[in-house]
């Protein structure tokens, strides 16, 4: 039974590694080696991961625990009876022989198919044996017990076990859906961090810009090509840059920290890559593929956790409606009494000529009624019923998920590439004004109007960036992420 245990053990936790062993490869294989390594750290010591694999473990104890059932059980009792009376169909003692001092011990085992085997001993000193003044009599016996209706080959037990091992199931699919969860807010957390960085790099490169031509106007300025006035504008923005260029830095910190924070393990974060990160990444993706709804269901840990719900609410009904049927079990039993009338453990027969005995006994009982058991099978199966309408919930909000996601990322798709357009006009409008204002013939303000929009364009394109990886990550979370293997 032990070895039985230990295998049982040995098979759940494979099933436990083998999750894990397929979300492992995926993050190993992203193209992203920096990400891969922040979600390698995530899976490792996130508390919500390492809570959720506590979890499984207490499902496992409590499914071996139910192994227990094929424990012997020992059973021992003594005392005095004077005119003992049994009642019939009472229970929690065996009757003692009467007028007798008695001491007896027993052993019960289940044993497969499905019955229970007994055997027993016990020693009398019977005071008042009729012919005798005392004597000594010695009983040994073994007793086998089959259910025949209810808990037929110990169903029972095996509907408790099939109940237990959904519920092991169930939270193995808990713990993939935190893996799932903490992968997609791992990765938008490090969207936020690139796109907070993107944003600082845009805000530095706008001060730069606007120190240039800071220098450039007061130059003019001495040079009479342009009035002193237009430096005024200038000085004006370059105190709202740094302003800017402040705030966008604390941003960006607090990004850090809401990865670390994400992440869980408590180590800060260093970012491996520039501002243009995310511009790259988003620059170089394809079309996305359709999404089969049955398959990313399958790889959906709250979805598998519905399937082990049912199955847990299957085994608690098939349970209620075993225990609506009526216990008839045959018994029967063999014995061997032996007596003296100086000692105990005698092997003769003092008050018959017969050393062996048996019985046969069928035993039937049911209840009067059947409320609770009937009010039981209803609530089950209406749990059924309730738990098939959230699969398709789940079903329906995979769609909605799926859909959106795609729809973002084509639009956002089409956004960066006018980004890009954008961009490029930006920067000539900029040199073509720089050359204006340093000809005589703009303004400063024309000039700074032309760098702004370039800051502008510079931050909607990394924004955009940002949008299309965090649309891709909902896309994969909705689709179950395909490079992980379901349970």
């Amino acid at each position: 039974m032990m070895l039985l245990c230990r295998l049982l053990r040995h098979s759940a936790v494979l099933v436990t590694l083998t999750v894990l062993a397929g979300w492992m490869p995926c993050v190993q294989a992203a193209d992203n080696a920096e990400l891969a390594a922040l979600l390698g750290r995530a899976l490792s010591a996130n508390p919500r991961v390492l809570a959720a694999r506590h979890q499984v473990e207490q499902a496992l104890d409590r499914h071996e625990e139910l192994l227990g059932f094929f424990d012997p059980r020992l059973y021992a009792a003594g005392g005095k009876a004077e005119r003992s009376r049994g009642v019939p169909g009472g229970s929690g003692w065996t009757a003692l022989t009467t007028n007798a001092h008695e001491v007896m011990a027993g052993i019960e085992v289940p044993v497969r198919p499905g019955a229970y085997l007994s055997a027993g001993a016990a020693e009398r000193f019977l005071f008042d044996g009729g012919d005798y003044d005392h004597l000594y009599q010695t009983l040994l016996g073994v007793r086998l017990r089959v259910p025949l209706w209810r808990d037929r080959g110990f169903a029972q037990h095996d509907l408790a076990r099939a109940r237990a091992l959904a519920d092991y199931n169930g939270a193995v699919s808990d713990l993939i859906t935190v893996m799932q969860t903490v992968r997609r807010e791992v990765e938008k957390a490090y969207i936020d961090a690139y796109a907070t960085l993107a944003s600082q790099e845009v805000s530095k490169r706008a001060l730069e810009r606007f120190q240039v031509l800071l220098d450039q106007a007061r130059e003019l300025s001495r040079l009479k090509v342009v009035p002193a006035y237009q430096v005024f504008p200038t000085e004006m923005e370059i105190a709202l840059r740094l302003e800017e260029e402040e705030q966008a830095r604390q941003v960006h910190v607090n990004s850090l920290i809401a990865l670390q924070k994400t992440i869980g393990d408590g180590q800060p974060v260093a970012l491996a890559y520039g501002p243009e990160h995310l511009v790259e990444i988003a620059t170089g993706l394809g079309d996305l593929l359709p999404v089969d709804t049955d398959d990313a269901l399958q790889r959906r840990g709250s979805f598998l956790r519905l399937l082990n719900h049912i199955e847990a609410a299957r085994a608690e009904l098939a349970l209620a409606l075993d225990d609506r049927q009526p216990d008839l079990s045959l018994n029967a039993a063999l014995t061997v009494r032996g007596e003296s009338a100086d000692q105990p453990l005698g092997w003769r027969s003092h008050r018959d000529d017969e050393l062996l005995g048996g019985e046969v006994v069928v035993v039937w009982e049911r209840p009067l009624q059947y409320r609770a058991v009937d009010s039981r099978v209803s609530r089950l199966r209406g749990r059924v019923a309730e738990l098939k309408e959230h699969l398709q919930t789940e079903r329906t909000a995979l769609l909605a998920e799926v859909q959106s996601a795609m729809e973002a990322y084509t639009s956002l798709s089409g956004r960066l590439r006018l980004l890009e357009q954008a961009k490029d006009a930006a920067r000539q409008t900029v040199s073509a004004e720089d050359e204006r204002f340093r000809l005589g013939e703009g303004t400063s303000r024309n000039a700074l109007d032309a760098q702004k929009d370039l800051t502008t364009v510079l931050n909607r394109q990394a924004s955009a960036a940002a949008a299309i990886l965090r649309a891709l990550a909902d896309y994969h979370y909705a689709a179950g992420y395909a490079d992980v293997a379901a349970p």
